[in-house]
């Protein structure tokens, strides 16, 4: 038998001698009491502290553990479609995302592409969305709904509203703590669970801002690192005017705005989530760069074997219960002595 509690077992414990100390603090009361009566009002008072103690045993979520019988092959099929599998979707939202320097096409429309084509390499996985430039956004929470996900992610686009210095401001490493409490949630919601991070974007090649690093604290079983774009970059489109788009411009040159792949930026971010950085090519399909999920593990991708997760049965139900049985004659009782309480003090002198 294992427990998930609710609160820390120490609490529990806690809580536990607190409603013990109470209550033997009653008992001299009921000690008291003479008789055939004392016996009732000892039943009565042993039966109300039982309850609260199997709350607190209810509260630490008991539970038996038993293993699913052996289905190699289906189990294997369901491991490498993303059971059991968070998948975290970090896209660079900013305006470098507008350029249109990959395969000429936008960045933006090479990680759409990506994305679902991740979504559809793992369809039984959970996915999260998190779109970022200066600051993050939870864009899409941690959820197993594939379908409304791929509408999400065929609309997905470049913020809009952006101050003129917008690319100076980009900052590659901004969902860093977000990530962080993102993966701390999902060990708490889905234990056991592996978490794949995919970072889509160009390492924010043209920010004079200062950059965020990551620190997933070992959370992350794998995934990988993309840019999109290439060094030399383009000139970043800002708004369209009389049907002609116009560009961003550089406060310090006064031209255009550049934004080029920053690939040492993107290194180093690989380096802090430890997953593989990769270059995307249009020409390549980017299911070959993702991880293969491994029931059974291996050396190169130990991090990625399926965690066995037995199922589990859960008996905080019985205690509660249990806890329920044992205070229905309490509520009976009270009941019944307050409406007699009440009748005596309406009875005429």
């Amino acid at each position: 038998m294992t427990v998930h509690p609710v609160l820390p077992i120490a609490v529990l414990l806690v809580l536990a001698a607190v409603i013990v100390g109470a209550r033997a603090v009653t008992l001299s009361g009921v000690l008291a009491h003479p008789g055939e009566h004392r016996r009732a009002v000892l039943l009565r008072w042993g039966a109300t502290t039982v309850a609260m103690l199997l709350l607190v045993v209810a509260a630490a979520r008991p539970g038996i553990e038993t293993a699913a019988p052996a289905q190699p092959d289906r189990d294997a099929a369901a491991v490498s479609q993303g059971a059991n599998t968070n998948v975290f979707f970090l896209v660079d939202r900013s305006v470098d995302s507008r350029v249109a320097d990959y395969g000429g096409a936008t960045r933006m429309s090479g990680i759409r592409t990506d994305m679902a084509a991740i979504v559809d390499t793992y369809p039984k996985a959970r996915f999260a969305v998190i779109g970022f430039a200066s600051d993050p956004a939870i864009e899409w929470p941690l959820s197993e709904d594939v379908w409304s996900l791929k509408a999400m992610i065929a609309g997905l686009s470049p913020y809009v509203s952006v101050p003129p210095d917008a690319a100076a401001a980009v900052n590659a490493g901004a969902a860093a703590n977000l990530l962080r409490y993102q993966l701390i949630q999902a060990a708490q919601h889905y234990p056991g669970a592996r978490n794949l991070v995919f970072y889509l974007g160009e390492g924010a090649g043209g920010s004079t801002a200062s950059q965020g690093s990551f620190d997933p604290g070992g959370r992350v079983s794998g995934g990988a690192v993309f840019g999109y774009g290439t060094a030399a970059g383009g000139p970043i489109p800002g708004a369209y005017v009389d049907g002609a788009v116009t560009y961003l411009s550089d406060a310090r040159s006064g031209g255009p705005a550049i934004s080029g792949l920053d690939e040492q930026r993107l290194r180093r971010v690989a380096d802090e989530l430890d997953v593989q950085y990769v270059h995307r090519d249009p020409a390549a399909p980017v299911t070959r760069a993702l991880p293969t999920l491994r029931p059974d593990g291996g050396t190169e991708a130990a991090s990625l074997s399926s965690t066995p997760v037995p199922d589990r049965v859960e008996l905080y139900w019985l205690f509660a219960l249990l806890a329920a049985v044992l205070l229905l004659p309490e509520i009976y009782l009270t009941v019944r002595e307050f409406w007699r309480n009440r009748a005596s003090r309406r009875e005429p002198r």
